[in-house]
């Protein structure tokens, strides 16, 4: 019998890699700018005229118009809590 290699590395102790879902989402173009996925996940919204990347708040208004973000509300404070 031929021994194994001391260096050599099993099935158990190889290294795993882990695969990310991949979601179906068509890129959506409008008049003024364009929003695709990005393989993490995250969307992307480019100007058309630019072809520059919208950030921050203008950003967020676009995702929310376009319906791909919900907003979220804020809970309510009791009142029992405040006193």
């Amino acid at each position: 019998m031929a021994a194994k290699p001391k260096n050599a590395k099993t099935d158990a102790t190889a290294k795993k890699v882990r695969v990310k879902p991949t979601t179906a989402f068509a890129p959506l173009k409008f008049k003024d700018f364009t929003i695709t996925q990005k393989k993490s996940g995250r969307y992307e919204v480019i100007t058309t005229s630019t072809g520059k990347n919208v950030n921050g708040g203008d950003k967020e208004k676009l995702l929310l118009e376009a319906k791909i973000l919900t907003p979220s509300i804020p809970k309510a404070k009791s009142e029992a809590a405040t006193t």
